[in-house]
């Protein structure tokens, strides 16, 4: 009874607007990534702190930007020195190559479950709120970005 009502409520629809509107992922709209910026921290335990991060280059630093496997950039070299220098991750024999391979992949699925988040083995907007990011001229120590990690 309750298919044939959402059955008919559908059709409805359809028939009323002639249209149909497919809902796409929130991260769909977002660019990719083709670089790496300087981000100011505003997190309250190190506010002004600067780390390289992920982002989409133009005249600007865009930071929500998306990171996939299959993507080649200086935005993936910092998330891998990141993931390998702060997380302890294995990148495999090239280590940092700024190439998003297999092992990069994995490396951030260890790191997004470690950080109870959503795992999916891609870069976006909450990976980069999650994760502490190596801070600028140190190999070993991090900052967040903001409170909300």
């Amino acid at each position: 009874m309750l298919q044939r009502l959402l059955r008919l409520t559908v059709a409805g629809l359809i028939a009323a607007t002639g249209t149909v509107a497919v809902a796409q992922p929130a991260e769909a709209a977002l660019p990719h990534c083709n670089g790496a910026g300087v981000y100011t921290s505003t997190w309250s335990g190190a506010p002004g702190a600067t780390a390289w991060i992920p982002a989409y280059v133009t005249s600007t630093f865009n930071f929500n930007c998306l990171l996939i496997r299959g993507d080649h950039n200086s935005g993936v070299g910092e998330l891998q020195r990141t993931l390998s220098g702060i997380y302890g991750q294995n990148l495999g024999p090239n280590g940092v190559d700024n190439d998003f391979g297999g092992y990069t992949q994995t490396a951030l699925r260890n790191v997004q479950s470690a950080l109870g988040i959503g795992v999916d083995g891609e870069y976006g907007p909450q990976s980069r709120d999650h994760i502490c990011w190596r801070w600028t001229g140190s190999n070993n120590s991090c900052i967040w970005l903001n409170n909300n990690h």
